[in-house]
């Protein structure tokens, strides 16, 4: 049986690799459209954003230890219960899932525009600092939320082919397959909760005084 596992789960990401594909690129559109989004602010909102970025980095070494614990419920929160959890209702109500591809961009958005932002006002600074507090957590992040994504849409798919009159489908095999990849993404989640709490913020004090 555990051997039939392997096999199992790469035949099932190979008939939904256009899924997939389809979904990395609506996250890439996200991306470019937030990092693009950047040149709609005015020279006020962007002086407010960037002294908020200042304020917080001055203020990181006493606020990093006391806020872990915090940090980390918030982020499963966020994540968990706001992302992968509400993508696995809308792919069960089979209506919502276009909401499913506007979550998506949504994150894929807010990456780019927080990314974006720090490069173009901080320059070399603001690289180094995107890439030890925006990329180690979102290593898990991004994967987790195409992986649960494409759960959805595959079994709001199915659902729709079954309410259109196809009888071959077995739906408690979509439901199964769509839960247990949800729950591995919650998995990824939970574990990129544990890297934005502890790894990040020692990778953004190193940085902040090495760039000091």
């Amino acid at each position: 049986m555990a051997r039939q596992v392997p096999g199992t789960v790469s035949r099932y990401f190979r008939r939904r690799a256009a899924t997939y594909v389809f979904l990395i690129v609506v996250f890439i559109m996200g991306s470019v459209s937030g990092a693009f989004a950047i040149r709609a602010l005015s020279t006020e909102q962007s002086d407010d954003l960037a002294a908020y970025i200042q304020t917080f980095l001055q203020g990181f070494p006493q606020t990093s230890a006391v806020s872990s614990k915090i940090a980390i419920r918030q982020t499963l929160l966020e994540n968990i219960a706001k992302t992968v959890g509400l993508m696995w209702l809308l792919g069960l109500s089979v209506l919502g899932a276009p909401f499913v591809l506007g979550l998506l961009f949504l994150r894929g958005f807010i990456l780019g525009f927080t990314v974006g932002f720090m490069v173009k006002e901080m320059v070399l600074k603001g690289i180094v600092l995107a890439i030890v507090s925006v990329v180690p957590h979102n290593l898990l992040v991004v994967p987790a939320i195409i992986l649960a994504g494409g759960a959805s849409l595959s079994f709001s798919w199915a659902a729709l082919q079954t309410l259109l009159g196809r009888r071959d489908l077995n739906m408690y095999h979509h439901f199964l397959s769509t839960t247990l990849l949800v729950v591995a993404a919650c998995g990824l989640m939970g574990a990129a909760a544990l890297v934005e709490s502890y790894v990040t913020p020692m990778l953004i004090e190193a940085a902040t005084r090495y760039l000091a």
